[in-house]
């Protein structure tokens, strides 16, 4: 087993709480329902567990305890080690919707990953894609102090478990030849999600704290962190978005992502070829 993978493994032996971390923009926050929905390298897909109860949701990783626990949650497995093969078990144009967060640095050939997706897809589907940005401005300042490329962010660390000879991410995205591999594939960027940092997605709050909110409703007692969430958190971050508007750091981090926005997410859909 690879290094990579064993701590995977060993990262979904721990207690997973049952309200998972939402990822809210894979819907863009509307009720999808009826859908069939893929979600490749989706770990134990506590991201998507919001949406199993009104969709057909598959997961397909390589790790049997994360897929284990995805199945716990109503999520159908299938193992799947894309270094080995970047065809995937499905027929043509079998979902609806498509999810490849956080997966495409890991592998040797993501554009003929993404390329199958496309197959896979049905033309009137959508793909969502999430990539870390290793050349934001913190990570620049890194490099240029000889820190190296290893990923590292407020509460993520990757040097811990990682050295230059054994890291997980070998594949490293700019803005530019994201879009460029977009386009590659044979997709149409249709939304891009932006804030400054690793407040796209990393470190939403939004993800956080959802959760937290609904074991308060459920009459749960939270834990420390949930509580810090809840309490201290959520505040701050409710005054930041009062103060500096969501829709306002959108449009300043969209004039220069590679350098203000720690990692590129955007919903696409297959390019229309004129006939």
């Amino acid at each position: 087993m690879i290094h990579q993978q064993r701590q995977y493994e060993d990262a979904y032996t721990i207690d997973f709480d049952h309200y998972g971390i939402p990822d809210r923009k894979i819907s863009d926050g509307l009720r999808v329902n009826s859908k069939n929905i893929l979600s490749i390298g989706s770990g134990a897909g506590s991201d998507i567990w919001y949406l199993v109860n009104d969709n057909s949701v598959i997961g397909l990783d390589y790790s049997f305890n994360g897929l284990k626990v995805g199945y716990q949650h109503g999520i159908g497995g299938v193992v799947g080690e894309l270094n080995f093969t970047t065809t995937f078990p499905f027929k043509d144009k079998s979902f609806d919707i498509i999810i490849c967060k956080d997966i495409l640095e890991h592998v040797v050939q993501p554009l003929e990953i993404i390329q199958d997706v496309h197959r896979i897809l049905r033309d009137d589907g959508c793909v969502i894609i999430s990539v870390p940005n290793h050349f934001y401005l913190t990570q620049r300042f890194r490099l240029l102090l000889g820190k190296g490329i290893i990923w590292k962010s407020i509460g993520i660390n990757h040097s811990k478990n990682y050295d230059s000879w054994n890291y997980m991410h070998i594949r490293f995205f700019t803005y530019n030849s994201f879009k460029r591999f977009i386009d590659h594939a044979g997709f149409k960027p249709e939304k891009w999600f932006w804030d400054f940092g690793t407040l796209a997605h990393y470190q939403n709050p939004d993800m956080w704290i959802e959760p937290q909110e609904i074991k308060i409703k459920d009459g749960r007692s939270l834990s420390f962190r949930g509580k810090i969430g809840v309490f201290i958190i959520k505040p701050l971050w409710k005054t930041v978005n009062i103060i500096f508007p969501h829709v306002i750091r959108n449009k300043i981090v969209s004039f220069a992502p590679g350098i203000l926005c720690a990692g590129f997410y955007v919903r696409a859909r297959k390019q229309i070829i004129a006939e």
